[in-house]
């Protein structure tokens, strides 16, 4: 109540061009330029503490992990179990080799991912390999979320394939 008393007299002072009149309000004057100052500093707290970004607001993600991270998906929800396996290297292969080769896995897929979508939601660069996160959206409110780590399958970068993939939460 006696904050609303106060800054309805500091209103008073002020004409409708924005300047202060000439009552003696310096007080008003200096509780409007810290609350903008206050204002200025959330403003750049919150968009440091967004992320990294561009202009859209889309996280940046090198565009050979997108493509995988695409073709990662686009395989899910198809089902194919080929191109799962392509996509795969190392361990990872290894890991996954007998779940894929099994024919009826394809028709698992094709259900699970009926109506999903991809959604990027991170990625970089650490120890040498390339990571991105991303969240497979199953309907409105369940998701998956991975970090598919990158490896390039020939050393020239120019062919990135999946070495391990790791659950977020």
């Amino acid at each position: 109540m006696h904050l609303s008393i106060y800054a309805r007299s500091c209103l008073s002072g002020f004409r409708i061009n924005g300047r202060m009149a000439s009552d003696g309000n310096s007080g008003c004057r200096e509780l409007f330029v810290q609350s903008i100052q206050v204002l200025i500093v959330l403003v750049f707290i919150v968009a440091g503490l967004s992320g990294r970004a561009d202009a859209a607001g889309q996280v940046q993600v090198e565009p050979a992990a997108l493509a995988v991270a695409q073709n990662y998906f686009d395989a899910l929800k198809s089902g194919d179990r080929h191109t799962l396996l392509a996509l795969l290297s190392g361990r990872e292969r290894a890991r996954s080799d007998a779940q894929l080769n099994k024919p009826d896995y394809s028709q698992f897929l094709i259900d699970r991912y009926r109506n999903a979508r991809l959604e990027v939601i991170g990625g970089g660069v650490e120890d040498g390999f390339l990571s991105v996160d991303i969240a497979i959206w199953l309907n409105v409110s369940e998701s998956v979320k991975e970090r598919l780590i990158l490896k390039p399958l020939d050393g020239t970068g120019s062919s990135l394939s999946i070495v391990a993939r790791e659950e977020l939460e």
